[in-house]
């Protein structure tokens, strides 16, 4: 399977969360997995560490390195929008990082990857998407 990375699932990483780490190693242990992130996670991820913590910024950086990195494209970007509306028009408020959340629940979708997160706002969020994609069907014409 293919997996995006949410960044708090780094985040937890990074302080050795047993959570985290017994996530990984299950979804590593499976050779044919593939772990994803976008350039924002990469950045998130690395932005956290304190400079006093070089090995530390080191390892995390090498270990990013070796996830397949995401190209966040317009469309990605455009979607994102399009949901987040969508999902507000719904009453749906995500709180103080809901555009980052946005978009990287978005940069899976568009590239159909399984989000990896321990945040419950993506599960929101996987909740309305088929409500969203389905409100954008547009119905031919009737003659």
């Amino acid at each position: 399977m293919k997996y995006f990375f949410d960044t708090n699932v780094v985040s937890r990483l990074v302080k050795e969360d047993d959570e985290a780490i017994a996530k990984l190693q299950e979804l590593a242990s499976n050779e044919e997995n593939e772990f994803y992130i976008n350039g924002l996670v990469f950045m998130e991820s690395l932005r956290a560490i304190p400079l006093t913590h070089k090995k530390l910024y080191d390892a995390t950086k090498e270990t990013l390195e070796s996830f397949i990195k995401l190209e966040t494209t317009q469309e990605i970007y455009d979607k994102s929008v399009s949901f987040s509306r969508f999902c507000k028009s719904k009453g749906i408020s995500l709180g103080k990082c809901e555009a980052i959340d946005y978009l990287h629940f978005m940069t899976a979708k568009h590239y159909s990857l399984e989000i990896v997160s321990f945040d419950n706002d993506m599960k929101v969020l996987e909740e309305k998407y088929n409500d969203w994609i389905l409100s954008n069907y547009v119905k031919p014409a009737l003659p």
